[in-house]
């Protein structure tokens, strides 16, 4: 065989073979796949509680490989056998906030992700959930504070993770003398639930007047006792009320122990019907045992709301309703809100003791009240402009009209200079025996002497009417006297009055109303002597209204 020949051909065939390795390299290198797969890693858990932690992970992938749905594992052991509903990743991080946990408890978790046909899990991980703690109590606050009791607010901020056991607060008296109880300090639990403005309210009772308190709020649970800062209180003079309709509350089983009272705050009709009972008079009518005096609510205000004070009536705003305080016969003296607007009719109805009232600034409308038999002072503010007084009785602002005139005063009473009027009802009731009436009297009201113990009257010349039932069962009037300009005498003037001599200097007769001198008394135109103008005793006699009296004699 040829040797060169030979060398040829193995050479040949070892080029052959190299050019064929490498062109399977190059095939191998030009094969590498388009994409891997993503990879998860679960990230540690943050904003860690008792009872919620958020955990998290991240997904990456490469080459614009699309990105799997992804999900937590999670549980309290390795199992992990809770799953998390499917969440979205646009940019690769998820994150979820687990809740309900166990205090004081390690979970794990995991990510994964899956395409429905693999799934792929990042690393598991774990967390511990923080202890349960003992309660967090907030500081107490007064709400509402009565002269024996205080109702106090607190809150607890935090309840540990576990039951609130019991809770209240702890007083002592910071002179150190024994509690009610005998005991240096009395611990109050708290019954109630919260209110709507998170306050577990509480009230303690049997306290003294005027005296220095600490109070102490507490909560417990099984994890321990929290204490908040103690409040140093004293018991005030006056009912201090933080919302209308806590009166009763605050006064509680001392209800009937109270014969002084200062308010302030808002006083609904349960308000207004709980000093009612105070005074001796429940919603019925019927007595209590209530023996309050005197009350103060000038720094109270009235408002509309709760029940009803009375058998039917409820509260207005700034009003002074129809027989709020009526028959309570214990009530001496009272100062009304500030912001009272008007006084409605028989407000004090038969408060018999009633001794004084004091009218605020704000009261624009006034009706009195019938009953008020010891009644002796209406004293107004002097801001007041729509009324006055003038030796404690009620006039109107320019005094120039008596609106109410105190039933309890006694003796004779010469009505001032400035008086042209006299209001309807103004003298009803009332002691005085004589009056002295000013010379530019020119009006009188309506029964403005009903059932008055007046005997004798003198009314001025400038009167020209008498209006119906002036003098209307005034079983005590004996004597009138009537001025020339005197032109009408309305119905039922002389009802009920045992009249024995009727003066007038008219030297012709008044127009006379049909039932002027009917009477459901003894017929006191057959005895009652009619007094007239020397020389007009013929025109009285000729006159159809005036010739009923039997005896007229001439002056």
């Amino acid at each position: 065989m040829n040797h060169s020949l030979h060398y040829n051909n193995m050479f040949n065939r070892l080029y052959i073979t190299f050019v064929a390795v490498v062109a399977l390299l190059c095939s191998c290198s030009s094969d590498k796949p388009d994409s891997l797969e993503p990879h998860l890693q679960t990230l540690p858990a943050t904003d860690i509680t008792r009872t919620e932690a958020t955990i998290s992970g991240r997904c990456q992938t490469d080459n614009g490989a699309e990105m799997p749905q992804l999900w937590f594992r999670y549980g309290v052991d390795e199992s992990m056998s809770e799953r998390s509903e499917a969440l979205e990743a646009a940019d690769g991080s998820v994150s979820m906030r687990l809740r309900n946990l166990t205090a004081g408890s390690t979970y794990y978790y995991m990510l994964q992700g899956g395409n429905g046909t693999a799934v792929l899990s990042g690393e598991t991980l774990n967390f511990t959930t923080l202890p349960n703690l003992q309660p967090t109590i907030g500081d107490v606050k007064v709400l509402s504070s009565s002269p024996m009791s205080v109702i106090v607010g607190y809150r607890i901020a935090d309840d540990g993770g576990d039951e609130i056991a019991e809770s209240g607060c702890r007083i002592s008296r910071q002179d150190g003398a024994a509690m009610s109880d005998g005991e240096k300090e009395t611990t109050i639990m708290q019954t109630g639930s919260v209110g709507a403005d998170g306050f577990y309210r509480l009230r303690i009772g049997n306290l003294q007047p005027s005296t220095a308190y600490t109070i102490c709020p507490f909560a417990k649970n099984r994890n321990g006792e929290a204490v908040g800062e103690p409040l140093s209180f004293t018991t005030p003079t006056a009912v201090v009320l933080d919302e209308a309709g806590m009166l009763s509350v605050v006064i509680g089983d001392d209800i009937y122990k109270y014969t002084t009272i200062s308010i302030a705050g808002p006083l609904n009709g349960d308000d207004l019907r709980t000093l009612r009972y105070m005074a001796g008079r429940g919603i019925d009518g019927s007595a209590t045992n209530g023996r309050l005096a005197d009350i103060d609510i000038s720094g109270a205000r009235i408002v509309a709301g709760g029940g009803v004070y009375d058998a039917a009536r409820y509260s207005e705003d700034d009003v002074v309703g129809v027989g709020l305080f009526a028959a309570c016969n214990n009530l001496k003296n009272i100062k009304l809100p500030m912001d009272v607007v008007r006084i409605e009719k028989d407000a004090f109805l038969n408060c018999s003791s009633l001794r004084s009232i004091l009218i605020p600034a704000t009261v624009s409308s006034i009706v009195p009240s019938a009953g008020c038999t010891s009644l002796e002072e209406i004293s107004v503010s002097g801001a007041n402009t729509s009324y006055t007084s003038s030796g404690g009785v009620l006039l109107s602002g320019d005094a120039k009209s008596i609106l109410w005139f105190p039933m309890g005063k006694r003796g004779d009473y010469a009505l001032p200079a400035t008086v042209t009027a006299v209001g309807p009802y103004a003298f009803r009731e009332c002691s005085i025996e004589k009056f002295v009436f000013p010379a530019g009297l020119t009006k009188i009201g309506e029964c403005a002497f009903y059932n008055s113990k007046v005997k004798e009257v003198a009314l001025p010349s400038t009167l020209k009417l008498l209006p119906t039932g002036v003098f209307q069962k005034c079983a005590d009037l004996r004597t009138v006297r009537l001025g020339n300009d005197v032109e009408l005498l309305s119905d039922y003037v002389f009802d009920g009055c045992p009249l024995t001599d009727l003066y007038i200097t008219a030297p012709l007769p008044p127009v006379c109303g049909s039932n002027t001198f009917a009477t459901t008394g003894a017929d006191f135109v057959k005895t009652c002597r009619l007094h007239v103008p020397k020389g007009r005793k013929k025109y009285y006699r000729a006159n159809a209204k005036w010739n009923v009296f039997d005896n007229i004699v001439e002056e």
